[in-house]
């Protein structure tokens, strides 16, 4: 005869199987478009005219470099250069003295009036002239040169800005004295912004170009979406991550929903996720 189930006979329910947490990594907000602010000549740096998150436009003064010094070399490099023009005219002059001389001696010596030794020596003497001219010309050539890259170190003693964005990454204090070259800051065009984010090995093959990914930031309210437009080529180790880039639609952000340097969480979208 059936009997129902005995009610202390324990049941054990089937488990249901999570599915398992999708994979996040740690992105940064930055610009596809960027420039670095250097210095391109040596000198103090007296005054900063930034702070780090500030909105600058394109020629904007940046720095200002101590221009005592420039201003020194530039003096003596136009004190030299009017030295080699006085000095090269003053060779000229002589040259073309010598030359009316040297063809006198010919003249004077096909009437037999001056013997062939006076030509050879005022021939002799307009070449030596001639040589010493040349060398006085290439000086003063010299001399105008320092004297222009002078000028132009000088000019460069403001530092400004070469595009509009915002600054970040300022690396410079009043006081220093910055090589050539060195980065003083960088200033991001906020107009274009993307993702940028580093995937583990082991999740390289959930991403494909023109994937949507979801970057989740501490403080907004909504998700930003953005569509994967590069991925690095394999690594090898010890480097054992790709970095991916993707691109934000900036058109749908609200304004100062992101900036450049906010960092998240980043999702891949799947099929569920993938609307806004």
């Amino acid at each position: 005869m059936p009997t129902g189930p005995d009610p202390t006979e324990v049941t054990a329910a089937r488990a249901i199987k999570a599915p398992p947490p999708a994979a996040e990594f740690t992105g940064v907000v930055t610009s596809r478009k960027s420039s670095v602010i250097s210095s391109q000549v040596q000198a103090p740096l007296v005054k900063l005219n930034v702070h780090a998150g500030q909105l600058i436009k394109a020629g904007d003064v940046v720095a200002q470099l101590d221009e005592t010094e420039l201003k020194t070399r530039l003096e003596q490099a136009r004190s030299n250069e009017q030295s080699a023009q006085m000095e090269a005219g003053s060779f000229g002059a002589q040259v073309s003295a010598l030359r009316q001389k040297a063809d006198a001696s010919a003249h004077l010596h096909k009437l037999r009036i001056e013997p062939a030794m006076a030509v050879s020596t005022a021939l002799a003497d307009l070449r030596q002239a001639a040589a010493q001219a040349a060398a006085a010309a290439a000086k003063a050539a010299s001399a105008r040169a320092a004297r222009e890259q002078a000028e132009k170190d000088l000019a460069k003693a403001q530092i400004f800005s070469p595009l509009t964005g915002i600054v970040t990454n300022i690396k410079a204090r009043e006081g220093e004295v910055p090589q050539v070259g060195t980065p003083l800051a960088r200033v991001f065009d906020p107009s274009d912004l993307i993702i940028r984010f580093a995937v583990p090995r082991e999740h390289r093959g959930e991403l494909q170009l023109g994937q949507r990914v979801e970057l989740a930031v501490e403080g907004n309210a909504r998700p930003v979406w953005a569509t994967v437009t590069n991925i690095s080529g394999a690594q090898e180790p010890p480097i054992n991550f790709t970095v991916v880039e993707a691109d934000i639609d900036d058109t749908r952000l609200a304004p100062g929903e992101l900036t450049v340097a906010s960092v998240g969480r980043v999702r891949i979208a799947d099929a569920r996720g993938a609307k806004r």
